[in-house]
């Protein structure tokens, strides 16, 4: 289970911009969260979420956090927090070595569920 933080937390925001004062700001009005395997996220409390940025447990020091974008209106953080709880981001990350966007959530016809 997560631990969200309500308040600004400035050595992981500094940790995810490096030196990108553009994400910096954005950082600035961020809420972080730490997942139980040791991700730290960060995203925009809104209406929709449509992107989380992240470190990973063993995160390069010199590198920018990553992204993680959505682009369903029903996505929420506790789906993006399950999502690297889970094992399913590192799983996805090994199939396709190289990148790739990500569509959080899909939703099954068969069963109605979104996976």
């Amino acid at each position: 289970m997560a631990f969200i933080f309500k308040d600004y937390r400035p050595r992981i925001a500094w940790r995810m911009a490096i030196d990108d004062k553009e994400l910096k700001r954005w950082l600035n009005k961020a809420t972080f969260a730490k997942t139980s395997n040791g991700y730290w996220l960060a995203w925009h409390q809104s209406d929709n979420l449509d992107k989380v940025a992240f470190l990973t447990p063993n995160h390069p020091d010199d590198q920018e956090c990553r992204w993680l974008e959505s682009w369903d209106k029903n996505d929420t953080i506790e789906t993006a927090i399950n999502y690297f709880e889970s094992g399913k981001f590192e799983a996805d990350e090994k199939e396709h070595p190289d990148g790739l966007v990500l569509n959080l959530f899909i939703k099954n016809p068969e069963t109605g569920e979104w996976e």
